[in-house]
């Protein structure tokens, strides 16, 4: 957990957490208020150009009557956690099976989908094909290159020099002579 914080008065209680799960910044917030239609519960995510977009909600509806009524020495923490671990138990679930990748190497790797399928390309890559390209050529490898171009190989081994210099030196030619066998990769 990053941040916590609870607050009180006659009229409302609220809990705020923040937390990191993974590369994703989340923040909780449970707000009560006397009458129901200004409470919530959500939970969002950080997204890259730095806003809280909505993940998941919890309607007032269904907790408003199981929560107490505002007052200022209320335990907050006790009326609330409930739901905030209630949400952070979706959020989980939600982003755990996401795949996190670097926005750089999304636009990379839409590149190539393009490239190889068209403008609105789209390819399922099953797990036999996962097994095929990892018993077949060398490690896959990402490389910037210092001219903004990211170069994607299985074809190179570990000491090649163009690995070795991030490019700047041409492959010696040896790594072809591997025949594909990634233990000299």
């Amino acid at each position: 957990m990053v941040d916590e914080s609870l607050s009180a008065t006659e009229g409302y209680y609220t809990l705020l957490r923040i937390v990191h799960l993974g590369p994703h910044t989340v923040r909780v917030r449970v707000h009560r208020q006397i009458e129901v239609e200004p409470c919530f519960a959500a939970a969002e995510v950080l997204s890259v150009d730095m806003t809280w977009t909505p993940l998941v909600m919890h309607h007032p509806d269904d907790w408003f009557d199981r929560t107490a009524t505002p007052f200022k020495h209320i335990n907050v923490k006790a009326e609330l956690e409930p739901l905030a671990d209630g949400l952070m138990q979706r959020v989980t679930a939600i982003l755990v099976k996401s795949i996190s990748i670097p926005e750089h190497v999304l636009d990379v790797v839409g590149a190539l989908l393009a490239m190889a399928y068209g403008s609105t390309g789209e390819h399922l890559v099953t797990p036999d094909d996962v097994r095929w390209a990892k018993a077949n050529g060398g490690p896959f490898r990402a490389i910037d290159r210092r001219d903004g171009s990211v170069l994607l190989t299985k074809a190179h081994r570990y000491d090649c020099p163009l690995l070795t210099s991030e490019c700047d030196v041409p492959c010696d030619g040896k790594c072809q002579a591997a025949g594909g066998d990634p233990s000299l990769n």
